[in-house]
């Protein structure tokens, strides 16, 4: 199985871009990725049943999904040792950044920049490649 980003369709009129998936080549199936299943179906939920035709960005709902998109474009033909690299390294540095940015709302006092900055963090805390990706071939 790879690791791809692919469009989920929602309703007929939805298109939520950017969501990590694996894929299987032998059986053509596919599999939401563990750690963002809760915010594909949160932000599914936001929708409604009856929603508008829109196009979403899955990166900006969710802080995983945005580092591999980033980290498969910056790295197309990476092997899965050397994507594993990569991210480990890119969520290193987005959550010392997050931290760096909770420090700046924590000083300002904006609790609404501090839960944002949370649950930004929450995302990435507890990821860890293996636990995701050993079972993936």
């Amino acid at each position: 199985m790879e690791l791809e980003l692919r469009t989920v369709v929602y309703a007929k009129k939805v298109e939520i871009r950017n969501v990590p998936v694996f894929a299987c080549t032998d059986c053509d199936s596919y599999e939401v990725l563990q750690p963002v299943k809760p915010d594909l179906k949160e932000c599914i939920s936001k929708l409604g049943e009856q929603p508008e035709k829109q196009d979403v960005s899955f990166g900006k709902q969710n802080e995983l999904a945005d580092l591999f998109h980033e980290q498969l474009l910056a790295w197309p033909d990476a092997t899965d040792r050397e994507m594993e690299y990569h991210m480990q390294q890119a969520v290193n540095e987005r959550i010392n950044l997050l931290l760096d940015i909770m420090g700046y709302a924590q000083k300002s006092g904006d609790e609404e920049w501090m839960e944002i900055t949370e649950r930004r963090l929450s995302q990435l805390s507890g990821f860890v490649w293996q636990a995701h990706f050993s079972n993936a071939v």
